[in-house]
Parts: C-alpha cells; sequence; structure tokens
C-alpha cells in the first residue's frame, strides 16, 4: 500500500495556476451542466417521495404506522446496498444501465403505491417501498462519483459546490411540491406527479456524460493513491477493500464517522422544530418555515463553498462549518421569539452547507479514482441510515424532554461529531497498514 505523498491542497492550488489535469482522462467538463441538472432532478423526486408516500398512506389507509414503515423500507436499505452499488460503479464501464434503471424503479414503484394503496394489502406497499429504495445510492454517491470524471481538478471546488447545493435545492424543493400539489389536488397526484419527476429524471439520465472509471492507482484527480489499482474481479472483494479504505485513511476515517454523527443529530430536527414552533407561540405547522430556513441556508453555504475551499484546507472548512452550525444550533435553542429563531435556523443552515464540499473535495484526495463510487455511495448511504435513526431517537426524547432542550441536544451533537478530528493523525491522509 503506498502512502499519500506531497500536499494535496497545496497541489490542488498549484494545479490551479498550471492548468486543468483530468483524473485519469477525465473531459474538460462541457457535460458537468447536464449532469448537475439530471441530478437535481433526480434527486428531487428521492425527496419528495418521502413524504409523498406518507400523505398518501396514511390518506388512503388512516395508519401512521403503515406510512412509517413504508418509508422506513424506502430509506433503509440504503444501509446495506450502499457499498454494493457503489463497488458496482466503480467496475463498470457502462455506467447509464444503473442509473437508469433506477429512475425507472423508483417511477413504477411509486406508480404502483398510487395505485394500490387502500386497495392492496400493507405488505404490498412495504415491498413497494423497499424496490423504490433499493438502488437510491445511485442519487447520491453515484451522481457525485461522476463529478471528478468529467470536471478538470482546477475546477473542482465550484464544481463540488454546485454538487453540494443540488441536495439543498432538491431538499428545499421537494416538500413544496408535495405541499402544494397535495393541498391543490389530494395526496394521490402528488405521489403521481412525483413518479413523474422520476421519469424525468430518466429522460435526463440518458444524456450526461458518463466517462468510465479510469483503471490504475489513483489518489482522487492529483496523486498517486493510498491503494493499488482495482484487479477485476469479485464484486465482494471490491466491497471489502473499498470498506478498509474508509476505516485505514485517517482523514476519510475521521470525516466519515464526523458527517455520520452529524447527520445523526440532524435527524432529530423535523421532530423537534415543529415543537419548537409550538413552545414560541406557533402552530406547530410553522416548524416547516424553521426547516425551509435551514435549507435556503444551506443553499447559500453550498454555493458559497467553492470560495471557502479556494481560501481553506477541505479538512479546515468541514471542521469550522461543522463547528459554527453546532453553535447556530445552540443558539436556536435559545431563541426569544420566532423570529430570530428563523435567523438562526438561516445561520446554522448556512453553516452547514460547505459540509458537503468540503467533504467531497476529502474523498477526491484520499480516495483513488476505482473505489471512489463505492466511498461516496457507502458514506452517503452511512448518512441516510443515521439521519434515520435520528428522527426516531427524537420521537423517544420528546417525551422527555422540553422543545428547547431537544434543540440544544443537536447543537451539542454538532460539536460532539468534531471529536474523531482530535489528534494530528486524525487529520492526515496518510494510509495506515494493516498491523502484521
Amino acid at each position: 500500500m503506498k502512502p499519500v505523498t506531497g500536499d494535496p491542497w497545496r497541489d490542488d492550488r498549484a494545479a490551479s495556476r498550471s492548468g486543468p489535469r483530468t483524473l485519469a482522462g477525465g473531459s474538460s467538463g462541457p457535460g458537468i451542466g447536464a449532469l448537475l441538472v439530471s441530478a437535481t432532478v433526480s434527486r428531487l423526486a428521492d425527496q419528495s417521495a418521502s413524504i409523498a408516500l406518507v400523505l398518501l398512506v396514511i390518506a388512503r389507509t388512516h395508519n401512521p404506522r403503515l406510512a412509517g414503515l413504508v418509508v422506513a423500507a424506502f430509506t433503509v436499505p440504503t444501509l446495506v446496498t450502499g457499498p454494493v452499488i457503489g463497488a458496482y460503479l466503480d467496475q463498470l464501464t457502462a455506467k447509464r444501465a444503473l442509473f437508469a434503471a433506477n429512475q425507472i424503479t423508483l417511477a413504477a414503484a411509486l406508480t404502483g403505491v398510487a395505485v394500490l394503496a387502500g386497495h392492496a394489502p400493507g405488505a404490498v406497499l412495504i415491498a413497494l417501498g423497499l424496490l423504490a429504495g433499493l438502488t437510491a445510492p445511485v442519487l447520491t454517491g453515484g451522481f457525485s462519483s461522476l463529478v471528478p470524471l468529467v470536471v478538470p481538478p482546477g475546477r473542482l471546488r465550484r464544481a463540488n459546490g454546485l454538487d453540494a447545493a443540488s441536495y439543498n435545492v432538491a431538499g428545499l424543493a421537494g416538500p413544496a411540491v408535495v405541499a402544494v400539489i397535495a393541498g391543490a389536488a389530494g395526496a394521490g397526484l402528488a405521489l403521481s406527479a412525483v413518479a413523474g419527476i422520476a421519469a424525468l429524471g430518466l429522460v435526463l439520465v440518458l444524456g450526461v456524460p458518463m466517462p468510465a472509471t479510469p483503471p490504475g492507482p489513483r489518489h482522487g484527480a492529483l496523486s498517486d493513491g493510498p491503494v493499488q489499482a482495482a484487479v477485476p474481479g469479485s464484486l465482494r472483494r471490491a466491497v471489502a477493500d473499498g470498506l478498509r479504505l474508509l476505516r485505514k485513511v485517517p482523514l476519510l476515517r475521521s470525516t466519515t464517522i464526523a458527517t455520520t454523527v452529524s447527520q445523526l443529530s440532524q435527524g432529530l430536527l423535523p421532530v423537534t422544530l415543529p415543537l419548537l414552533a409550538v413552545r414560541l407561540d406557533h402552530p406547530a405547522s410553522a416548524g416547516a418555515w424553521l426547516l425551509t430556513a435551514l435549507s435556503a441556508g444551506g443553499l447559500a453555504g453550498s454555493l458559497a463553498s467553492g470560495r471557502l475551499l479556494a481560501w481553506r484546507t477541505a479538512p479546515a472548512v468541514l471542521i469550522g462549518a461543522m463547528a459554527a452550525c453546532g453553535v447556530f444550533l445552540a443558539a436556536l435553542a435559545a431563541a426569544p421569539g420566532f423570529d430570530p429563531a428563523l435567523g438562526l435556523a438561516v445561520l446554522a443552515g448556512a453553516a452547514d452547507g460547505p459540509i458537503l464540499a468540503a467533504t467531497l473535495a476529502i474523498r477526491q484526495r484520499t480516495v483513488p479514482a476505482d473505489r471512489y463510487a463505492q466511498t461516496a455511495a457507502t458514506a452517503a448511504s452511512l448518512k441516510t441510515g443515521a439521519y434515520a435513526l435520528g428522527a426516531a431517537v427524537a420521537g423517544l426524547l420528546a417525551g422527555a424532554l422540553t422543545a428547547r432542550q431537544l434543540v440544544l441536544v443537536i447543537g451539542i451533537g454538532q460539536l460532539l461529531a468534531l471529536v474523531p478530528f482530535l489528534g494530528r493523525q486524525a487529520r492526515t491522509t496518510e494510509y495506515a497498514p494493516e498491523s502484521s
């Protein structure tokens, strides 16, 4: 296992000055616009699906428990399928078929729920939810793994910021689209519209540039990587190698643990913010405005992340952003009124915004090209599972803690997420070999 050499953060700035160098044969980036549009539309369908499924299942069956099981079936499988799908993407020469299959499966499964909810047994709806979520890692790590294949290193900072903003746009617009359609025409039509968005994503995927993953040991876009080139062979070995990489590169390990813990604490927000709105003498529905403020701030932070990453190294941006987010969320617990709470939510979201772009930059400098999709998909799946677990924990804590105490717990959780970065070793890109 070859250790990382040089200072990749300085090398990146040098690459920007000396001209573009591609990731083992990647293009100069003319297709990045099509890629980001396709990713945003596909992620919009995914972000809209959960709330649309809940609204329809409750409206048709009057069974909130079944609605929760359908959504759980939609989200939880990514914990298992993320590493496998990512490793498979790394080995695929023609990647488009898997991206297209995901959109077809999502659209078909959502259409099935729209037609069958209230008429078929609950087990059928749960199975359709499971089918819809099986290939969901394609929408997160899959699309993100394409970015360094179509963008030269000198432009990666801006591309990473736009990729991160894609998640914020989907998270901001998805619930709003469902709410508007469901309010005007019913939950059934809302879920059908989400299925239509997934179908539109299929059309867009067909026009996205999808270069094959380059062979050979590569360290992101810049230098030799910490592991040797993947040898064509069993998918099981590829999965094992990718998971070992997540564990053995200190900076990559610290980043993965920190962002997963961060998502665990943020998973409490959808349950907690409506309670905080009530505490601030507003209806529980006003909690949606606090979530919207967080998303709007996150979008602004994502768009500004390119400038931050040009000014400071990715680990420094990640640590600073996570700390600031924790401080603003802790301050939100003491907000004297709803308007100040909205302002603090915007600031917390803006602080959170650069975290994903910094995370992507770290992965691109610590992961070899032939393991990048797997690493990205695995980390995204861990964060999705942690967020779902956080939501479940919030339900348990809501009866024991006040709304302000819950928000304070979330802020403290964000700060505790920084613990993996303590110590110099945790912030190095060197590969830690297996002990003999």
